[in-house]
């Protein structure tokens, strides 16, 4: 049973992954690091509580409350960490530049992070309603 907390944990490793290329072995040592163990936490705990809360069992709204009370606010933690990510790499290609398209690219940046944030709210709404659902 494919469930949304593995769907997010593909595609956050997938992003990250794509990230990391074309960076130094000491980032890819860091940002990867710290991502790599935030994602096997994430999918780790997850199946542990669903496993504790019978969700293999009985998929009902008993069993995935305590699944989304930990799976939503790892969403909003891992989709900050990746927008992190990427204004990360961003800005440090932004320094490297003469200062018309350092402008440019921060200004990119920060349009790029607007549009990140409303499509994440949209997916956090569709992540929330999948374990809380709102309608009896």
């Amino acid at each position: 049973m494919v469930t949304i907390d593995f769907f997010i944990f593909v595609i956050f490793a997938t992003v990250g992954g794509c990230l990391l290329i074309g960076t130094t072995k000491q980032e890819k040592k860091w940002l990867g690091g710290i991502g790599g163990i935030m994602a096997v936490i994430f999918i780790v705990v997850s199946q542990i509580i669903k496993l504790q809360s019978g969700f293999f069992v009985e998929r009902s709204v008993e069993t995935s409350e305590p699944v989304g009370s930990w799976v939503v606010p790892c969403f909003i933690v891992l989709a900050l960490y990746l927008l992190g990510m990427i204004n990360y790499r961003w800005i440090n290609a932004a320094i490297k530049k003469q200062s018309w398209q350092k402008w440019g690219l921060i200004s990119l940046d920060i349009l790029f992070s607007l549009i990140y944030l409303c499509f994440g709210a949209f997916a956090l709404f569709v992540v929330t309603f999948t374990y809380f659902p709102f309608a009896p």
